[in-house]
């Protein structure tokens, strides 16, 4: 079972050889790494090129932003399992075989997440999340909860919901879950922490942590943010029940208070805020 990892990559020079080495050095044979840069002028791509041997494709060239990028990887992609890596996280050790693992034992499984230990652009932990959870039918009162990085889907269902949205650059994630969700997509649950989502100033998502609340810049994409919510929002009316958002905030709040899952993921946070990812690494490997 082939896994492909498509790599959108643009001006991240102080992260993308860790991203790089996360993915090519898994101990899951049957993988490809497609690099996807947007024509960086930072040291990107003299470091992608000491990896290029290793890479199924790489290219640098101009692009429509992040949405492009995975669009021309995913069209390339020969794997039956899909996932894309951003090059500021970091894909953690032994992730892409439990992967396959799940894949290979829930037969009728299309899309899965694995879990998520956020960090700095130091690589110290900030924080672990452990997903709850996650129903179809919660779907229908307005909440996702397979949501966020860390995802893995099949080839055949990336295709059956169309791909992913070029007119989004902010959450076009969130709403290719959407789809999925809304097309009946059978999901499971990785029971290991799979990936390492990395918070800095120049994040596209994050970034707005570090900057004044003021800064044009930001309000800016803050207002961006919000047309993709209202256009995911209008998106999923027809799946959602009627009153569904009067709904989704006790529901997801009810969920997490139940789900020893979750609870888990909020003792191992108090337990690992502060330490070295690396460090959090050779604990996963000895287990």
């Amino acid at each position: 079972m082939k896994i492909s990892i498509i790599m959108p990559s643009y001006n991240q020079g102080r992260f993308v050889e860790a991203a790089l080495r996360s993915a090519l050095d898994q101990d899951y044979p049957d993988k490809e790494v497609l690099f996807l840069d947007g024509g960086s002028r930072d040291e990107t791509m003299a470091i992608a090129e000491r990896y290029r041997d290793r890479l199924a494709y790489c290219v640098s060239e101009r692009d429509d932003g992040q949405s492009d990028a995975l669009r021309k990887g995913f069209e390339r992609a020969s794997g039956q399992i899909l996932t894309w890596l951003n090059t500021d996280d970091i894909l953690l050790p032994g992730a892409l075989s439990e992967v396959a693992q799940t894949f290979a034992r829930h037969k009728d499984c299309e899309w899965v997440l694995g879990n998520v230990v956020w960090i700095d652009a130091g690589g110290t932990i900030l924080r672990c999340r452990r997903g709850e959870g996650y129903s179809s039918l919660e779907t229908r009162l307005g909440v996702l909860t397979a949501c966020g990085p860390s995802a893995f889907f099949t080839q055949d269902l990336y295709q059956r919901v169309s791909g992913i949205n070029l007119d989004l650059n902010y959450m076009m994630d969130t709403e290719l879950w959407w789809r999925f969700a809304m097309a009946g997509a059978k999901f499971h649950r990785l029971r290991r922490y799979a990936w390492a989502l990395r918070l800095h100033e120049d994040a596209k998502m994050s970034g707005h942590i570090f900057a004044e609340s003021s800064d044009p810049a930001q309000i800016k994409v803050a207002r961006a943010k919000d047309a993709e919510r209202a256009h995911i929002w209008r998106l999923t009316q027809g799946h959602r029940m009627q009153r569904a958002g009067a709904f989704a905030r006790p529901v997801s709040l009810a969920r997490r208070a139940c789900s020893p899952h979750y609870l888990l993921g909020r003792y191992e946070s108090r337990l690992w805020r502060g330490r070295p990812l690396d460090e959090f690494m050779e604990a996963q490997c000895g287990r």
